[in-house]
């Protein structure tokens, strides 16, 4: 392991006691594209528009003759196809090396990459060297080199720097790569420098540069598809044999023929003769592990354990929970950055087989298990690259812009593929990312996805703290697509989990769609954005509009009817109150609502997300089930959150459908209470358990409420539905169990009541406030 890494994760212990601090400081401070007949058939039937937009395409780029559609969606992988090799790259991690100065400051949020530089303000948009995926192709008459950019605001920003070991004999050849990107890798004969001020092959042992353009050759920039493309005709550089490829990326200088200076973060210096690179592809996904160790790591870690055992509040983490803030590899580029600083990057290679090309072979997409980043297109136009918040304590907007989105992935490895595996969502914390419970919580995903067999899913959310908001919510519904196009998922077995700002993510999302999950699990989750310490309604204390609108979820804990909840939380919590979780916990009693509240007196906020030790929360919770048709919904929601834009919107639950509201405003309130008395539920007695005291591991207090069940009464052809603010509804009548009978409607003011899957066909009926009663006639 490098000194830079040494270094760089001693200092460890005094940026996660600031990281502590900055969120104590700053918490108290046009419709989606059509819905889509092709939508997965694995989404539930609730999604919203979101979820069931079909991806839009990548414009195909300027000057590639072969296939656009091939690349891999999983980082960190390659695959073959028609003539050509395509790689895909992990997103955001183009932060250069490790230093002896320490990490580098967070881009936003609390999480800091391993590497240190970052970018000037202007055109690079805080991410102008971040490779998305290469590419490699050959046809008779030349050999194609290809590089997309995630972020192509200025096509003078970036430079790339192929390297060529043709021979495939590390004795050979030189060890210096051109264009003073300073690194090495011992046995390069041949460099490749593109900018979008030209491409010129470099005789790496000789010292001269050849023009391709010049030469007979192409240069392609292509700003809408944010690619450069690079045309190379083979009596210019003969292909053939293997080739150990690799690539670098960084600032183009002036001339766009070499590797500008680094910018790197405030008072971190670049020491003289360093990597002037800040992203290396060809890194396969399992050298950029979530947990990233190496040889010293042990002993580092073993320091830093004993170190934190008499800091707090790091004493509390546990031997593992501070290991875990050593190795953690947030950005995926912990290897990058150790090898950048040691400045050989020789183990980060491609093999090119020219022979297997021009046979047009194929390979198949690869889809490793376990742990991994995937990534997804969205059609949100919202700018380009990395900005910051324009508040310390968050703004909810977006933070990364770009049109091309990551996602971590777990899938578990002893499900054969093509078998049916329910999703559980993880969703991050605030100042987090989607790699949070691969850094931080490998036991817990341990649990939830490799235990039960379940494919396991944390979105990015645009940034660190969207609340799962707007854009960040979208983000949620996209990713929730593309697992149903890849993996076969139970619609009624999905579970929706996750930590702090996740955990009011189980809240808020779980709640506006409640008929799409099956078990809901909030761990240190504040009942509203922010602390929610308001204990009539649970409103937030959150200084945000959003939040303080319509972010309180207390009001809407009704429609847990039929989703149990599972809740974890430490007394001692600095950032979310205790008593306003208590408190919450208490209107799921009150109104006969199954949870499991498991109290940890010792426990508090930053250190209990560390110690990665949530079994009693977890324990039992296996695969359940989710109702599709239950005789009784209640559902309320807040019309304001509705984005018609974004294809985010209120669609009901179960059986009851179509919801609009008559009044919009923000913090108004819809509700319905819907009763098919045709389709009855089983009669039920409320049951409570506990406080129980557990060690399992950590000293806490279970308290449940379940239901035990009885006989279910009769049918009978009856249907009554309570509208408050309510616009108009629809009732899915067959779902429902009925074909006729009377309809009884109470209604505060106007609403229309459409009655679909009758056997004459829909009706529809106006009321008015007050009793409206009809009968519909059995055919």
């Amino acid at each position: 392991m490098s000194r830079a890494r040494t270094a760089a994760h001693a200092g460890m212990v005094f940026t996660a006691a600031l990281l502590v601090g900055a969120v104590l400081a700053a918490l108290d401070d046009t419709a989606r594209g059509a819905e889509t007949a092709g939508a997965p058939a694995d989404l539930p039937d609730g999604a919203p528009p979101a979820a069931r937009a079909a991806e839009p395409p990548l414009p195909g780029a300027d000057g590639w003759p072969f296939s656009d559609t091939h690349f891999p969606r999983t980082s960190g992988t390659g695959r073959l196809h028609g003539g050509a090799s395509y790689w895909t790259d992990f997103l955001y991690d183009d932060h250069g090396p490790a230093s002896l100065a320490g990490i580098s400051r967070p881009r936003v949020g609390f999480i800091p990459p391993q590497g240190v530089y970052t970018y000037p303000d202007g055109p690079a948009h805080g991410n102008g060297a971040d490779v998305f995926r290469t590419a490699v192709g050959v046809d008779d008459a030349a050999s194609y080199w290809r590089v997309d950019w995630t972020t192509l605001a200025d096509p003078d920003v970036p430079i790339a720097a192929w390297t060529f070991d043709r021979d495939a004999d590390a004795a050979t050849g030189v060890a210096q790569w051109p264009a003073g990107a300073a690194v090495t890798s011992p046995g390069i004969d041949t460099g490749l420098v593109v900018s979008s001020r030209g491409a010129w092959l470099v005789d790496l042992a000789g010292g001269g540069w050849v023009d391709v353009v010049a030469s007979g050759g192409r240069l392609s920039v292509d700003r809408a598809a944010q690619s450069f493309v690079v045309r190379v005709p083979r009596d210019l550089l003969p292909v053939a044999g293997r080739w150990t490829v690799r690539m670098a990326a960084g600032l183009a200088d002036a001339q766009g023929r070499g590797f500008a200076a680094p910018h790197t973060s405030p008072g971190v210096p670049s020491a003289p003769g360093t990597t002037r690179v800040y992203n290396v592809t060809f890194r396969g996904v399992r050298q950029e592990p979530p947990v990233f160790t190496d040889g010293m790591t042990d002993a580092l870690v073993a320091l830093f354990q004993e170190l934190a055992a008499t800091t707090p509040p790091f004493d509390r983490w546990g031997a593992d929970g501070a290991g875990r803030v050593v190795t953690g590899n947030f950005w995926m580029d912990d290897h990058q950055a150790d090898k950048l600083f040691a400045g050989d990057v020789s183990a980060f290679s491609r093999t090119v087989d020219w022979s297997r090309l021009r046979a047009r072979a194929g390979t198949r997409e690869p889809r490793p298990r376990g742990y991994s980043n995937r990534w997804y297109v969205t059609d949100l136009a919202l700018g380009h690259g990395v900005t910051g918040d324009d508040s310390p304590a968050g703004d909810l907007r977006p933070n990364f812009l770009g049109r091309i989105q990551p996602y971590a992935l777990y899938v578990p490895h002893d499900v054969p593929a093509g078998e049916p595996m329910p999703l559980t969502w993880v969703l991050h914390s605030l100042g987090l990312n989607h790699n949070q419970y691969g850094g931080l919580n490998p036991a817990l995903l341990r649990r939830l996805c490799e235990r039960r067999n379940s494919v396991c899913a944390t979105t990015l959310g645009r940034g660190p703290d969207g609340w799962y908001f707007d854009e960040a919510e979208a983000d949620y519904w996209h990713v929730w697509r593309e697992l149903a196009e890849v993996f076969v998922l139970p619609p009624r077995q999905t579970v929706i989990s996750g930590y702090s700002m996740g955990g009011y993510a189980a809240y808020k999302l779980g709640l506006q769609h409640p008929d799409l999950y099956a078990a809901a699990v909030s761990l240190a989750g504040p009942p509203a954005c922010g602390s929610g310490a308001r204990s009539a309604d649970g409103a937030p204390t959150y200084a945000h509009e959003r939040c303080n609108e319509d972010g309180a979820t207390g009001a809407l804990v009704g429609n847990a009817r039929w989703l149990p909840y599972r809740i974890g939380h430490g007394t001692l919590d600095q950032l979310v109150p205790f008593v306003a979780v208590e408190e919450h916990v208490q209107r799921f009693d009150q109104q006969g609502l199954r949870y499991r509240f498991v109290r940890y007196p010792a426990e508090d906020h930053a250190a209990f997300a560390g110690q990665d030790r949530f079994d009693a929360v977890i324990e039992g919770l296996r695969r359940p089930r989710a109702p599709r048709n239950p005789g009784r919904v209640d559902f309320s929601w807040y019309p304001n959150l509705d984005r018609p834009a974004m294809g985010l919107r209120a669609t009901g639950a179960y059986w009851v459908k179509g919801v609009r509201a008559r009044d919009r405003a923000p913090g108004a309130l819809a509700e319905i209470r819907a009763r098919s008395f045709g389709r009855p539920d089983r009669e039920h007695t409320v049951a409570r358990t506990g406080p129980t005291p557990v060690v399992d591991p950590l000293v806490a207090a279970v308290s449940t409420l379940r239901w035990r069940l009885g006989e279910r009464p009769g049918p009978r052809p009856l249907l009554t539905l309570d509208l408050r603010n309510v616009a108009r509804t629809a009732v899915d009548m067959r779902r429902a169990g009925l074909e006729c009978g009377k309809v009884r409607v109470d209604s505060d003011g106007p609403a229309t009541v459409r009655l679909d899957n009758l056997p004459g066909g829909a009706q529809t009926v106006s009321v008015g406030a007050g009793a409206t009663r009809m009968r519909v006639p059995c055919p």
